[in-house]
């Protein structure tokens, strides 16, 4: 009789090769979720600055034009990675935000919109980082 108390190497083997793939099937699992998270995190970040420029922004448009210190236009425009508000004839101006790509008006658009607080203005905004664009489409106006 022979003793069959060990495990021969070719059941080693086996055990090592579904080991191995089942530890390759658990590390693309949590690669996956990493690389998702990742751009989740990234894309929301992108619609914050969006919804903070869109705020600045509005914030200028609705000011009291019955102010002799408010003029009537303002124009908002891109400056390489600089997206940048001031009055028209550029005094004043102020960065709204840094760090992104920016493209107004149509997409590929105007590096400049011009706002009139007297009328309606629509407003496109493109904003990208890493890959990863965001974009605002908008108008705004005053109740008489």
């Amino acid at each position: 009789m022979r003793n069959e108390n060990g495990i021969t190497l070719v059941e080693l083997l086996g055990v090592l090769v579904i080991t191995s793939i089942i530890m390759v099937v658990i590390m693309s699992v949590f690669s996956t979720g990493a690389n998702s998270s990742e751009r989740t995190a990234s894309r929301q970040q992108l619609q914050q600055e969006s919804n903070l420029i869109v705020e600045q922004i509005r914030a200028s448009y609705l000011k009291n034009e019955k102010d002799s210190a408010v003029e009537r236009q303002f124009k908002v425009r891109v400056d390489g990675s600089k997206l940048l508000i001031s009055r028209i004839d550029g005094s004043n101006e102020n960065i709204i935000s840094t760090g992104y790509q920016y493209s107004m008006g149509t997409g590929t658009g105007p590096a400049v919109v011009v706002f009139d607080r007297t009328k309606v203005s629509p407003f496109y905004l493109k904003t990208c980082s890493n890959n990863q664009c965001f974009e605002v489409q908008t108008s705004f106006s005053k109740l008489k």
